[in-house]
């Protein structure tokens, strides 16, 4: 596949679950509620993906199932990875995940040899959440060399760590570019308050920047 001169990242929130609801709810790796499949079987992104990464949980698993269904039939044309590094930035027993045997027996047709055998992750700090997200930018920056169109589902609060912005909505969808390396350096794109700390943060060295994309040029898919 030839890259395209400007590959894009397209960050997706997964869709309403059931922690999302009742912010009391006191299990790990909540599903998606019944409006949370549905709404996510709207996600349009402006292109068509050549790659899907996905955080280890059932909703963002969900979330990509029900956006791009394709994903759950074979052959499956477009590429999926299971990255344990977009997990949520907080320590509540809702953003914990489930062992590796245990989400392999939810979704046998993917691949969770990335994953831990059981979740055991350090607890969250600002500073690993911060080197979490920079580690994320630069494997997603190698594999743009050779995928066009990646579509990264996960969190509200990494993503909070990994752009600027406002505070993402559930199944909202955003589209980036890396930053040329002059633009790395440009103070104003490169720092940033954090919508989920509200503290100044440095999203570099490896800088996603919006795209401008024109209704004109889209091409959505589902």
């Amino acid at each position: 596949m030839e890259p395209t001169t400007s590959p894009l990242i397209h960050i997706i929130r997964h869709g309403q679950a059931l922690h999302n609801v009742d912010r009391s709810y006191p299990y790990r790796d909540p599903p998606l509620t019944d409006a949370g499949h549905e709404a996510t079987q709207q996600i349009k992104i402006p292109a068509v993906p050549d790659l899907i990464v996905i955080s280890p949980m059932t909703r963002t698993i969900q979330t990509a199932m029900n956006a791009f269904p394709s994903i759950a039939s074979a052959p499956n044309e477009t590429k999926v990875q299971i990255w344990p590094d977009l997990r949520e930035a907080h320590d509540a027993i809702c953003n914990k995940g489930i062992s590796r045997a245990e989400i392999s027996t939810k979704f046998p047709d993917l691949n969770f040899s990335e994953c831990p055998e059981e979740w055991d992750h350090p607890p969250h700090t600002i500073e690993g959440a911060t080197m979490r997200a920079e580690t994320v930018r630069r494997r997603l920056k190698e594999l743009s060399k050779e995928y066009n169109n990646i579509v990264l589902i996960t969190h509200r609060g990494f993503i909070a760590f990994l752009v600027k912005g406002d505070r993402y909505d559930v199944c909202e969808s955003r589209s980036y570019q890396f930053g040329i390396d002059d633009e790395a350096e440009v103070d104003a794109l490169r720092f940033g308050v954090n919508r989920d700390t509200m503290l100044r943060q440095d999203f570099g060295p490896t800088v996603l920047v919006p795209y401008r994309h024109t209704p004109s040029s889209d091409t959505t898919l589902n």
